[in-house]
């Protein structure tokens, strides 16, 4: 069974840029403690320009053994994106805060996984985030 399918949304992604992104490790890091914390605090904010929708998403990530902070990271990406069409979805914060945030973040686990493998860890994997709440 052959079905094309029109697959378009109410938004295109225009660009998707890394802002800022600080990394730093002690020299001995602990690995496998079941006592080590992991920390990890977002923050978004939605600029809207009549069509434009501008999502800026920042991440702050800690590992901390033993009140040490052995790991320490934040990622900051924005992404605009460009109202197509007539959108049924009128309230574009709400998109920004949803939406957008649930795009950028798959960008920001995988920068923090690359970074943390290159800097001699085990790979840092973000768990997904419900964005919804």
């Amino acid at each position: 069974m052959n079905t094309k399918q029109n697959i378009e949304s109410g938004f295109r992604v225009i660009n998707l840029v890394l802002t800022d992104s600080n990394f730093s490790r002690i020299q001995n890091v602990t690995f496998d403690n079941p006592e080590i914390k992991q920390k990890t605090d977002l923050e978004i904010s939605v600029g809207i320009n009549d069509n434009q929708i501008v999502v800026t998403e920042k991440v702050n990530f800690s590992q901390i053994f033993n009140e040490i902070e052995e790991v320490k990271c934040s990622i900051t990406m924005y992404a605009l994106f460009e109202k197509v069409g007539e959108s049924k979805i009128e309230d574009l914060e709400r998109f920004g805060k949803i939406n957008g945030a649930a795009i950028i973040f798959p960008y920001i686990r995988e920068h923090l996984t690359n970074l943390s493998v290159k800097a001699g860890l085990s790979p840092i994997i973000l768990p997904p985030a419900n964005f919804i709440n």
